[in-house]
């Protein structure tokens, strides 16, 4: 059930992206009075629709994207073209109706970014706040360099770091990066390099250092040591072996350290100090003791006006990120694992659903802005490919030859191909434990 969950949430956020894309393409092909003969949800076989004027509604076999094929676009006489067919228009026409896909993905993901800002946004109160360090891991990149706790971290490579967010966004999308840190340490600004590692199946940054996040108890997994000790909801732990702990982070790293290890915990609760004795239990080869704490949130309502306004930084943020992450993965200093799937899309939208709309609203706005951003690559079977040959055409002031241009769609066409088995591939290597390793024993 889980499986078609998340395959239903898949189909239901590509169908909007999907549809939205191609809507773009059939409102500027009307503009342009051009004839559209099919509008298709999904490729391949038709299965169902109606016929509204000269257009083909239609809902196809394989549920995966969409089309609108208008008259002209791949069979037209280039004597004596029909005045609505596609290529009797000028490349300006053209190229205005290939544009408006990507325009309208982009209007979508705007659209949603003000609605959720409305209805207010949601985030972990700690990523408003200024970045004071409050744990540093063991062996870290962050303890290499000589950051402490306690120290406020002010930019990263020149570019001031006013919370929490930025900070995580700056490491996260700078991976195997060496980054300037500069940083304030009883009130005396100081510099520092910092050589960030990779964490995670996605291989994004990690610096190992973490925020101040008290280790107040949320609540107690049944059955657990936590909870044979006594130890409830509300109780904040403060030392191990008598060893004081400052934030979750410390305590968590002593407790994964520490499988059949017996270990007196002191807390506080209601005023008074305690203490209990546990020994954590291995689970995926580390101690845990079966608790949480819970990260405070915050949720910031915004205006119209204001959250149109936030809506054009988000998404001018978003596709900052986004050409950078392609520059990095061009530039090999971003692993390949930071690709996204269908079938990731489909987790991640189930997870994100899940949370609550705002976040739901928010991946798919994510989504369309990269899908707009992608289909702008100036690679032949994308719109952006076949932008760029009419730009060409417009600057000699000629056609070229049609063979050229067939030629470089269906090697364009083969590429995307060829991307997508590899990208669903990547999908599947990091639901494995090697990996690619796991498909290719041979990979090292």
């Amino acid at each position: 059930m889980s499986v078609i969950y998340q395959f239903l949430t898949f189909l239901f956020v590509l169908g909007i992206i999907v549809l939205v894309h191609e809507l773009g393409h059939y409102i500027a092909a009307r503009l342009m009075k051009i004839r559209v003969e099919v509008f298709s949800f999904g490729f391949g076989k038709r299965l169902f629709g109606k016929k509204i004027g000269a257009t083909d509604f239609r809902v196809s076999l394989v549920p995966v994207g969409g089309y609108v094929r208008m008259a002209g676009e791949e069979e037209y006489d280039p004597k004596n073209p029909r005045p609505d067919e596609f290529m009797a228009k000028n490349r300006a026409q053209k190229i205005f109706t290939l544009l408006m896909g990507p325009v309208m993905n982009l209007l979508l993901a705007l659209l949603l970014i003000v609605i959720v800002n409305m209805g207010g946004v949601e985030i972990d109160s700690y990523k408003l706040e200024k970045p004071v360090i409050g744990y540093i891991v063991q062996g870290s990149p962050a303890q290499k360099s000589g950051l402490l706790p306690g120290d406020t971290l002010l930019a990263i490579q020149g570019k001031k770091t006013p919370n929490w967010k930025e900070v995580e966004i700056t490491i996260g999308t700078n991976p195997k990066e060496s980054l300037r840190i500069d940083y304030l340490r009883n009130r005396l600004a100081q510099t520092t390099l910092l050589k960030v590692e990779t964490s995670s199946r996605y291989e994004i940054g990690y610096a190992g250092f973490y925020w101040q996040l008290p280790a107040v108890i949320s609540d107690v997994a049944k059955g657990y040591p936590a909870w044979k000790a006594g130890l409830r909801p509300g109780d904040r732990i403060t030392a191990v072996d008598e060893r004081p702990v400052a934030t979750y982070f410390e305590l968590a790293d002593i407790i994964h350290r520490s499988a059949g290890k017996p270990l007196q915990l002191t807390f506080e609760r209601g005023g008074r100090s305690l203490f209990t004795r546990l020994t954590p239990v291995a689970e995926n080869s580390v101690g845990i003791i079966g608790f949480n704490v819970k990260i405070a949130t915050s949720k910031i309502h915004y205006g119209l006006l204001a959250a149109i306004q936030n809506s054009f930084q988000e998404a001018g943020r978003l596709m900052f990120l986004t050409f950078d992450a392609f520059k990095k993965i061009i530039q090999r200093k971003i692993s390949v694992k930071s690709f996204s799937g269908p079938i990731e899309i489909a987790r991640v939208s189930q997870q994100a659903l899940a949370s609550g709309f705002s976040n739901f609203f928010m991946l798919i706005a994510f989504i369309s802005l990269q899908l707009g951003i992608v289909n702008l690559f100036p690679i032949p079977g994308l719109d952006g490919g076949h932008l760029l040959i009419f730009t060409i055409e417009a600057i000699i002031r000629r056609d070229l030859n049609q063979k050229l241009k067939n030629i470089l769609i269906y090697a364009g066409f083969a590429f995307l191909i060829s991307l997508m088995a590899f990208i669903i591939l990547n999908d599947i290597a990091k639901t494995l434990p090697n990996g690619w390793q796991s498909i290719f024993p041979f990979l090292r």
